[in-house]
């Protein structure tokens, strides 16, 4: 035993505090609390550790000897404020002898602990004292002696142990030769005396695993195999508990290292459909077996793929799980809609389809998936019948494409279930149909309006409430997709439910038919009119009377569905609820004491919505609106370190409440997200805010710009961090129209340059790197020319030279993984998401780049010459990406540094005019705008070059399939280019030609950052009477009748020019006789007549 280092006296005051501390009595619990609190934590940590480390090394009772090992390690890891670090732990604040003392006790404990329980404890303390030396840097060697010793201690207690270290804590041994590990996890992985012993290696070798370099991860992964032996004889001797931990062990391992369980795949796919079929297991025994098989899938999905019977075996278990649910009285009689208890075997059956689909896709899923639920349909088992509707409703996410040409056989299946006998079939149907609107938007909408529709009312008007709500909810899927021209037509039908739905006993009912007309009024905007005369004074009456708590989320949704209202029908015919409206809003806003009030978040997003509404009149409410927004504004997130000792979590910290865990560094970390949720939603109003008040937002421009930006560095939420980014420019621009000082402007400027400039350089969250270019290039276009000093452009160009060839290495990578064996084209969908976010911060990189050519135009370009290096390395490369970023960045050069640019001609030319060419349509629509700044802006050392282009474009323009969706920008990219060679830079060829066949081209309907330029210039040559123009004879005046009046139909000018082609129509139509006239006007479509009409034009 360990030679005593507290004394008697000590150790003698010290058991009664804790022993008081698991006393049952409150009171005597409370003051040992108080005690331990005040006298040894406060006063004398040094001997408090040390005793509580001398108790579990020599204590003669393993109960206390474990109880002390526990509260040492949850003591020492307490945060406890020091006068110099205030988030420091007593472990931190003790004597270096304090923590040598108590090092030399805790090994002396694992040597001689008999007792299973309490030589656990001891091992888990000794791991997180461990941890801890590790992430500050020190080195235990005596522990890691002690250790290998024990792993080849004859004794199975002591391997056990040491492989439960070094699970908790692999870095100890991250030093030592992969050969030599290997070795020891497989001589303990096959133990043959202790099954503990095998289990603990196991999860050592997992842990360890994970934390290793690539290479080393490669060389272990033939440990695999044998990590899954020690399952077998506890799946044989049904040990529920013991086989989820393990399963939860591999679970990990699979989604870090899921390539390693390739040559095991097909074994474990057999074991764990096994285990997950047999009902034998508990049911979270089940579930965790099915988890590591959709983990694997999710990880690795080509793998899985390559797996032929992976889908067979696992769909069938997902759907028999589905149908695993009861008939419980209180899902009808219950006020309270709660969510499904995750834990229950039909949402993971549910789950199960839905992921599954979503990573191995709709072509290996669907058609397993349809060999059961035509006949689970026609069951007389309710439960197999509402299974089929969910696995429906499950798979269509992730099955868009193979099920889309189906769906109306498919919907065809699911509308007769809207009158099954049993109430749960209806409710699933509604679930189904609901679900489907939104995978399938706007598809579904558009073809199967009438359908859906006319099916979905009768439910809404069920007898039982319940199925009245997700009828009602399931509209709201249906038309928040839907355009108001296809809802026109139902709308009477629609409200006349949902008034009928406003007046139900039920609460919930009352709020999802109130959610319900939001979205239908927010979808049909104007058509809404007709309706909230009826709609406005039951929410009012509602917002007036529902004041108690239970009624909490009903005023919430009245709230919200009154503001959306205003939204749709605009300030004038919301004019007569305007000011009670604001003023229940003001009543209920000074009513909210509670900090997590849910009433908090809706206010704040409808005072958003009466501001868009009511624009400049909505600033006499500010004074009252803001304080409590800024509140919100500034809300710092709770956090809790758990103990995972504590039994007791759920109920100190309540999912209902907003809290959520998450495993950092072995450490549970409990985060309070509703408090995050209200946080961004008070950010998004300041967007909205400082978006639609302009220079009516000066007052409060100040102290919003020092909440927003400190949370460009707010890593808790995304959407925090993106609100605030977003914020910025719109707060500068607030400011400058407000006509604020220049010097205060100025010093604005520098605050948010200082902090985005060093976001640009450090952050590798791609999606936030990209919002932060775009910030950048908004601030610059919102402050104009010559706003940036030298430093300043120094330190940006730099930026962009450190980021950029990261984003050229994961190009490449990508490409090469293209061509590699692990390619899947069955993954083309999820990469193509995945990189889709890569390449929007690609497009925002140009977009700042561009942004600081048109503040600094040639007098950008010292500094651009160093990044031409690394452009070229991206013209150059295969990736289309690549290309497109580089050719945008110099067609930037020409447009804004003009005739400068040519010096730098050599390095780009002969790739833009090639591009117009090339397979890509990306490309091709990039190299058709350069070549028009070429032409516009590049002066005549690029007429040469203008001339070579004209072929290439017209191959474009003309080629086959050109006006498709898809190309249709390119095309018009490329008539612009042609019309701002023949206007600014036509030297070198002959123009008349060129401009008659260019004519013909016409119209450009899609594009309106071109079309001023072309159809200004069309108009020119048209009143100069241009024999191009009019061609011989004026034999293009039906083609300019054509051009003319499907560009006003479209919309796409600004009224002066728009006014200008008026004019010009009418002198053409003036000019012909009413024969002639009357043949043109027959050519317009019908469509564009009635439009043409309409406006007034004709």
């Amino acid at each position: 035993m360990a030679q005593s280092i507290v004394s008697a006296d000590v150790l003698q005051q010290l058991a009664p505090v804790i022993n008081s501390l698991s006393s049952p009595d409150n009171a005597h619990r409370s003051a040992a609390e108080k005690v331990l609190n005040e006298q040894w934590v406060g006063q004398q940590p040094d001997l408090l550790l040390l005793g509580l480390a001398q108790f579990t090394a020599t204590n003669p009772e393993a109960q206390f000897r474990s109880y002390c090992s526990v509260l040492l390690r949850r003591l020492a890891y307490k945060q406890t404020a020091s006068a110099t670090n205030p988030d420091a732990h007593l472990w931190e604040l003790v004597q270096d002898a304090t923590r040598a003392g108590v090092k030399e006790l805790l090994l002396s404990a694992l040597a001689n602990e008999t007792d299973a329980g309490a030589r656990h404890k001891v091992s888990d303390t000794i791991a997180e004292v461990a941890r801890s030396d590790v992430n500050e840097g020190g080195n235990w060697e005596a522990l890691l002696k002690a250790l290998f010793e024990c792993s080849q201690s004859p004794n199975p207690a002591h391997r056990e142990s040491a492989f439960r270290i070094f699970a908790s804590v692999p870095e100890l041994i991250s030093g030592q030769h992969t050969d030599t590990l290997k070795n020891v996890f497989l001589t303990s992985l096959s133990d043959t005396t202790s099954q503990e012993v095998r289990l603990e290696a196991m999860k050592a070798a997992a842990a360890y695993i994970l934390q290793a370099d690539e290479q080393s991860q490669k060389e272990l992964g033939g440990l695999v195999p044998h990590m899954l032996d020690p399952l077998s004889p506890e799946i044989a001797a049904h040990n529920d508990t013991t086989l989820v931990d393990c399963l939860v062990v591999l679970i990990d391992l699979a989604d870090g290292c899921p390539k390693l369980f390739r040559p095991v795949f097909p074994n474990l796919l057999t074991v764990m459909i096994s285990v997950s079929k047999d009902k034998s297991f508990e049911d979270r025994t089940r579930q965790t077996a099915l988890e590591l098989l959709l983990t694997l899938s999710e990880a690795a999905p080509a793998m899985t793929r390559k797996v032929p019977n992976f889908a067979q075996e696992v769909v069938p278990v997902a759907m028999e799980m589905i149908t695993d649910m009861e008939d419980d009285e209180s899902w009808y009689t219950t006020d309270e809609l709660d969510e499904d208890d995750n834990e229950e075997n039909y949402v993971m059956g549910e789950s199960t389809m839905d992921r599954i689909a979503r990573t191995l896709g709709g072509k290996v899923v669907v058609p397993i998936a349809f060999q059961y639920i035509p006949q689970m349909l026609q069951s007389s088992d309710w439960q197999q019948r509402r299974a089929a509707l969910m696995a429906i409703s499950s798979i269509g996410e992730g099955s868009v494409k193979i099920m889309k040409p189906e769906l109306s056989n498919i919907i065809n299946m699911v509308l007769p279930s809207f009158k099954d006998a049993h109430p749960r079939v209806r409710y699933a149907a509604c679930n189904a149909i609901g679900q489907m609107s939104t995978d399938f938007a706007p598809f579904i909408q558009k073809s199967y309006h009438e359908v859906i529709i006319t099916a979905l009312l009768p439910v809404m008007e069920d007898s039982q409430p319940r199925i009245q709500a997700h009828a009602a909810a399931a509209m709201v899927n249906f038309c928040e997709e839907a355009d108001k021209k296809v809802l026109d037509p139902y709308l009477d039908a629609i409200f006349e439910r949902l008034l009928v739905l406003l007046k139900t006993p039920k609460i919930y009912v009352q709020e999802q038919a109130i959610t319900t007309i939001a979205t239908v009024a927010d979808c049909a905007e104007d058509k809404f009119l007709k309706y909230h005369n009826v709609i406005m004074p039951i929410l009012l009456d509602v917002l007036r009377q529902a004041s108690a708590k239970e009624y909490r989320l009903l005023r919430c949704r009245a709230i919200e569905c009154a503001s959306l209202i205003g939204l749709a029908i605009k300030k004038e015919a919301f004019a007569p609820y305007t000011s009670e409206f604001i003023n229940i809003l003001a009543e209920i806003q000074q009513s909210v004491t509670e900090a997590d009030d849910v009433q908090t978040t809706y206010l704040l997003a409808a005072w958003a919505r009466m501001c868009k509404m009511m624009g400049s009149d909505f600033l006499p409410y500010l004074p009252n609106i803001m304080p409590p927004l800024l509140q919100s504004a500034k809300l710092t997130p709770e956090f809790t370190f758990v103990d995972p000792e504590d039994e007791d979590v759920e109920s100190k910290y309540p999912s209902e409440d907003g809290w959520e865990f998450v495993g950092i560094n072995g450490q549970q970390i409990g985060i309070k997200t509703s408090v995050l949720e209200e946080k961004y939603t008070a950010v998004e109003m300041l967007v909205s805010y400082a978006r639609d008040l302009g220079a009516g937002f000066l007052p409060y421009v100040g102290p919003v710009l020092d909440i927003a930006l400190p949370l460009l560095k707010f890593y808790f939420h995304e959407g925090v961090r993106l609100a605030a980014a977003t914020l910025i420019p719109l707060l500068l621009k607030d400011a400058k129209d407000a006509g604020v000082d220049h010097n205060e402007l100025a010093n604005m400027w520098n605050s948010i340059y200082e902090k985005i400039t060093k976001l640009m350089v450090i952050e590798d969250d791609v999606s936030f790197l990209g919002q932060i270019y775009n910030t950048f290039a908004e601030c610059l276009d919102v402050l104009g020319e010559n706003c940036l000093q030298p430093a300043q452009v120094e330190v940006f160009t730099k930026a962009i030279e450190g980021q950029m060839p990261k984003f050229l290495e994961r190009l490449t990578e990508r490409e090469a993984n293209k061509q590699s064996n692990e390619y899947d084209p069955e993954d083309e969908e999820q990469l193509a998401e995945e990189e889709s976010l890569e390449d929007d911060a690609i497009s925002e990189s140009a977009h700042s780049i561009q942004a600081v050519f048109k503040t600094m135009r040639s007098g950008f370009l010292p500094f651009f010459e160093k990044l031409l290096p690394l452009i070229n390395q991206y013209l150059s490369h295969p990736s289309s990406v690549a290309r497109q970023w580089a050719i945008c960045v110099f067609d930037d050069v020409v447009e804004f540094a003009g005739p400068d640019s040519f010096q730098y001609s050599n390095y780009f030319l002969q790739a833009i005019v090639a591009g117009i060419s090339d397979p890509a349509s990306e490309i091709r629509q990039a190299a058709a705008y350069g070549v028009g700044v070429m032409g516009q802006f590049g002066g005549p050392q690029y007429a040469d070059a203008c001339h070579a282009a004209l072929e290439p474009l017209f191959n474009l323009i003309n080629a086959q399939g050109s006006r498709e969706d898809d190309v249709v920008f390119v095309t018009e990219n490329a008539i612009a280019a042609v019309a701002k060679i023949c206007k600014f830079n036509h030297s070198k060829f002959d123009v008349d030609s060129v401009l008659s066949a260019w004519v013909t081209t016409l119209p450009i309907v899609n594009d309106d950052q071109e079309a001023p330029l072309v159809y200004t210039y069309l108009l020119d040559l048209l009143e100069a009477n241009h024999p191009s123009v009019l061609g011989p004879n004026n034999a293009n005046i039906p083609l300019l009748v054509k051009i003319f009046t499907e560009v006003l139909a479209a919309e796409i000018l600004l009224p002066e020019l728009s006014g200008r082609m008026v004019m010009s129509l009418k002198v053409i139509l003036g000019s012909v006789d009413e024969a002639t006239r009357n043949q043109l006007w027959n050519a317009i479509t019908p469509e564009t007549r009635s439009i043409l009409q309409k406006r007034g034009y004709v």
